[in-house]
């Protein structure tokens, strides 16, 4: 085989390009290869998945031109099995839904329960901005684990020792003011389990100083970065027609500059009263979808800086109705 190097000058230095006949051969091995199509059986157990997942992948060479999905393996039964249960023991299976939003689950659940006893009037302001306070630290947490394990799939670990540092922050508040860090159980019918701790608005405040500039540096640990970029950019492309099909919602759905959020489109829990943006794109694809969350951490600071305000306005207020068969002790 022959092998040659050329140079040239860049601006950069002295830059080394290596050639051989074998380069050849291989290039023209690649359309043959792309005759050959291979079906591979991925999961439902994998390492990649982060889940229980099964997926019937059609390749040609290292294209997917074809997948199926078997989903149904995480099902536990959680509608049945609160048919049997109080609407207060109800709480505790929907926070298990999904591990990174409990919170969610927790106020969607509880939102409708109230509505069906018609207290949804009832329940105390304090107790609402609680509510939502929780649900922006848990939107926060939620992105962090988003973009950590994003990160991590393509080769970056730094950004998600950063990532996974913010959450713990947020899991410490979770702890301090539920006593649990996932999965807390801590939004019932008619209000939350019990009011903040002593110190509790206070601590949240330096907080939010600390994850503000946190935020800024992890942002632009990937947002220039040219590996990041030609990873995400152009990947997994959802246009707008296609969210709306699937019925897909969040991020993904606003990466194609659709301002849908439920917060404005739906208020609830008094989101009507808070100042702050949806965020969008035009992308359509896995950056616009970094760039919309990381863009949401901000608003997420800005919201729970108002639940503060509130929340030194309302001090000594009722977090739970007064009607004692509806507020169970915690």
């Amino acid at each position: 085989m022959s092998t040659f190097a050329s140079s040239r000058e860049t601006t950069e230095g002295t830059i080394y390009s290596v050639t051989g006949g074998d380069w050849d051969q291989v290039a023209s091995e690649i359309g043959s290869a792309k005759e050959e199509r291979v079906v591979v059986n991925m999961g439902p157990q994998h390492p990649s998945t982060h889940g229980v997942l099964r997926l019937m992948l059609e390749l040609e060479g290292e294209t997917i031109t074809e997948l199926r999905c078997g989903i149904g393996y995480l099902h536990t039964g959680i509608e049945k099995n609160t048919e049997f249960r109080t609407w207060t023991q109800g709480v505790t299976f929907v926070t298990r839904m999904d591990y990174l939003s409990p919170l969610f689950n927790e106020t969607t659940y509880c939102l409708g329960v109230e509505k069906l006893l018609g207290i949804t009037n009832d329940v105390p302001e304090r107790a609402s901005v609680i509510r939502v306070m929780m649900m922006e630290f848990n939107r926060i947490s939620s992105h962090m684990v988003a973009l950590g394990t994003g990160a991590l799939e393509l080769g970056a670990i730094t950004p998600m020792f950063f990532a996974f540092r913010e959450r713990e922050k947020v899991l410490d508040v979770f702890e301090k003011v539920s006593g649990l860090r996932m999965n807390m159980a801590y939004i019932r019918p008619g209000g939350v389990a019990q009011d903040l701790p002593g110190g509790t608005v206070a601590g949240i405040r330096e907080l939010i100083k600390d994850l503000r500039k946190n935020f800024k540096d992890n942002t632009k640990l990937l947002i220039g970065n040219s590996i990041w970029i030609k990873r995400t950019k152009g990947v997994g492309y959802l246009d707008l027609a296609g969210c709306i099909t699937l019925g897909v919602t969040g991020p993904v759905l606003r990466s194609t500059g659709m301002p849908w959020d439920l917060r404005k489109t739906q208020p609830y829990c008094g989101y009507e009263d808070y100042d702050f943006d949806v965020i969008t794109a035009d992308t359509c694809d896995v950056y616009g979808r970094f760039l919309i969350r990381m863009q949401e951490l901000e608003q997420s600071l800005r919201i729970i800086e108002q639940c503060c305000d509130k929340l030194d306005k309302l001090d000594g207020a009722p977090v739970m109705v007064a009607d004692k068969k509806i507020a169970w002790p915690a």
